[in-house]
Formats: structure tokens, C-alpha cells, sequence
């Protein structure tokens, strides 16, 4: 976990260049398919390992997780 108060350079273009990521999937998700609940559950879906991987590369960044593959 990344405390709010001590983001570094790193983390903070970690977290911007995520956020501009997951908005172009989500743009091209709803572009590719019908609106609906299909498309809205995939948008949710596929979050979370977006998220997941962003959460692990700021613990990476931080010397807070092992670098594993």
C-alpha cells in the first residue's frame, strides 16, 4: 500500500500514465461491444487486473515487492 502523503515522482507518473491506460481500454471496450450489462461487467472485469498490476508496480517502485516473474 502506497501511503498518499509520500508519493514519489515515480509512483505519481506510475499512477497518471495507469489512469490515461485503463480510461483507452475502457473507451475501446465500450466502442467494441453494445452498451449493456455484458459490456458493463467486462469494463469491471477487466479493472481489476489492471489495477492489480498497477498496485504491484508501485510496490515495486517503492523496493516494497520482490520482482518476480
Amino acid at each position: 500500500m502506497v501511503v498518499i502523503s509520500k508519493v514519489s515522482v515515480s509512483q505519481e507518473y506510475i499512477i497518471a500514465r495507469h489512469s490515461k491506460m485503463v480510461g483507452r481500454i475502457l473507451d475501446l471496450l465500450e466502442a467494441s461491444l453494445p452498451e449493456g450489462n455484458q459490456c458493463d461487467k467486462l469494463k469491471k472485469l477487466v479493472q481489476v487486473p489492471l489495477y492489480d498490476f498497477r498496485n504491484e508496480m508501485l510496490l515495486v517502485e517503492a523496493g516494497q515487492a520482490p520482482i518476480s516473474t
